[in-house]
This record gives structure tokens, sequence and C-alpha cells, in this order.
């Protein structure tokens, strides 16, 4: 052959490869844009006995579950992909599939569940008996295999370190957190707060717990290494709280303010005041969506806050009577 012959060959062969490769980043690219990362939210609704799932990229409710007697309490686990609810009515958790949005499973006989977390190892499942003081170590491969410990007194909510080995209860009558060793499952110490103590959360490297104090009108932000505690005054009658995902800023539902305060951690110090809905509750923190979701009991709502501008942007209708106390979005 000679070598002017070779050029079309060349020339072909550089063509199919070249759209070969197209092609391949074609595909890649489409396949990525048509699964993307989505996050939802599964709100409980005390009033009607349901747990409303919201697309937060669209802010709506796609489905609507029903569950036990006056759910409260919500725990999520993309790995395992399962949400975990409280009815406290009922004395039962309902399991949820996030692949069918389906009741797959309930466990039954659990006194007056409340408080509900799910440990990042997912191994673990905690549940606080509200009125018996007792907290449930529940295996997630297992349910049948399970630990009580009693605390005093009315435990609520409840957070676990980054490690799966440290658990922290909110003790609401005995005003302090009860600091909890996994693996025996023994109180290693108490550390007194504000009055009051309900919902708590948790830095992502674990060295910061904040408490919010019903009664006390305030935040206890506590020092997991060596227990130190500092005190942040807030709005009327505070419940939850959810930390912004660099860990810079906190926010706080106000449940008779009807009000989100929103707080500079490092400052110490209160930086906004955002009005959401009736009765707030639960709150939570969406990475996907720079986004801020709030529970409203007394509006049978969610309020959507942006986190850049610190703005009520939206409501989402949902069912009677709000709560999702617990870390209720899922990202997948």
């Amino acid at each position: 052959m000679k070598n002017r012959d070779l050029v079309p060959v060349l020339y072909q062969f550089l063509c199919k490869v070249l759209c070969a490769f197209i092609i391949s980043v074609a595909g890649f690219t489409l396949t990525s844009c048509a699964q993307p990362k989505s996050s939802f939210a599964y709100i409980t609704n005390q009033g009607d006995n349901s747990v409303a799932v919201i697309n937060l990229a669209q802010n709506k409710v796609i489905s609507t579950i029903k569950v036990g007697a006056a759910p409260v309490g919500v725990a999520v686990s993309a790995t395992l992909a399962r949400v975990f609810i409280t009815n406290v009515e009922s004395s039962s958790i309902s399991v949820i599939d996030t692949n069918t949005n389906q009741v797959i499973d309930t466990i039954n006989k659990l006194g007056s569940p409340v408080g509900i977390v799910i440990a990042p190892d997912n191994k673990t499942l905690y549940v606080a008996d509200w009125y018996s003081n007792q907290i449930l170590a529940i295996n997630t491969a297992n349910f049948k295999q399970q630990r009580s410990l009693t605390i005093a007194t009315a435990p609520a909510g409840m957070v676990v370190s980054p490690d799966s080995k440290i658990l922290y209860v909110a003790a609401r009558d005995t005003n302090d957190i009860a600091v909890i060793d996994a693996a025996s499952f023994h109180v290693l110490k108490r550390v007194a707060t504000d009055k009051h103590p309900f919902g708590l959360t948790l830095s992502a490297d674990g060295t910061q717990l904040y408490s919010v104090n019903v009664y006390g009108n305030s935040v206890t932000q506590m020092n997991t290494a060596n227990g130190h505690t500092s005190t942040i005054k807030v709005g009327e009658h505070p419940y939850c709280a959810a930390l912004s995902n660099d860990n810079k800023y906190l926010y706080v539902t106000n449940t008779q303010d009807d009000t989100v305060s929103v707080i500079d951690v490092s400052a110490k110090k209160i930086i906004a005041t955002i009005d959401v809905g009736m009765t707030p509750e639960g709150i939570a923190y969406d990475t996907q969506q720079n986004r801020v979701y709030v529970a409203n009991w007394g509006d049978n709502n969610v309020s959507v806050i942006d986190a850049t501008t610190n703005k009520h942007i939206a409501n989402i209708k949902t069912g009677d009577k709000s709560r999702a106390f617990g870390q209720f979005i899922l990202a997948r």
C-alpha cells in the first residue's frame, strides 16, 4: 500500500475513535444528568397518623404514608433505605422502605416512644421511651435484639457521635444531658443544661453538642471533649435545632414566637430572626438545596428558608399537626 493510500484509512480510523469517545462522554454525561442526587423530607403529622414525603428539589409532597397512632419522631438512613417513625400512642415504630415509600414492618410494644436516632454506622436504632424513662437500643439487622437503659427523667432528643461510640440524651425533667457509652450501654456522666432540654444536634466532627432548652429560652453549647458549657439566649419556648453544613450557623425553632433564631456559632449570638409558621417544631438543614425546612404544628405545613439570605421563601402543605422531631431529611 502506498503512503497516500494510508490517508483515508487513517482518517476513517481517527473518526471512529473520536466518535466513540464523544458517544462515551455524552453517554456518561446524560446518565449523570438523568440520575441527579436528590433529597426528601419525611414529616410526621401527629394529628392524622401520617408521614408526608416531600421532594425538596420541587418543594412538593409526593407521597403520604399512613403509620401508627400519633407519629412524632423521625430517623432516616440512606444506607439502609429506611425511615423509622415513632408512634407514641400505639407504642410502636413504623419502618418505611424509602424505595417504595411504604410501611414494610412495625416494631411493637415500645412504651411511649418519642425521640429516635440511628447511629452513623447504621447498626443501632435508639428510641427514647418518654413515660417509662428508658432508652432502647435496637439492632437494625434484627429488631428483636434490644437492650434497655433506665434514665431519669423524660428522655427526649438524642444524637450519636460520628464514630457511633457515644449516645447523647436530653433528660428534660432533670435538666441535663446523659452521656452514654454505646458499647456497654451505661451512663458515663451527666452534664447540666438550662431548664428542660429537648432537641439536640451535634457538629459534624462531634466536638460541639447543642441542647435546646424549652423553659430556659436558650441553647446550651457543650464541648464534648471536656464537658464545658456556655448558654445562648433565643426566642420563646424553643424546641429543636439544626446546623448548617459548614457548622457555622445554628437554626433554632421558637414555638411560642413562631420564629427561627439564626445563631452565629463562633460569635454565640443571634444574627437573624425569621418568621415562619405557627408553632414551629422540627427543623433540618438540606445541604443539596442550601435550605432549612421547618415543620409547623399549628399551620400544618413546612416552611422553607433560604440559608443564603435567611429569608422565608415558601410553605409546603403537609398534614395535621406536623412535628418531624429528629433528622427528617434523607439525601440519596
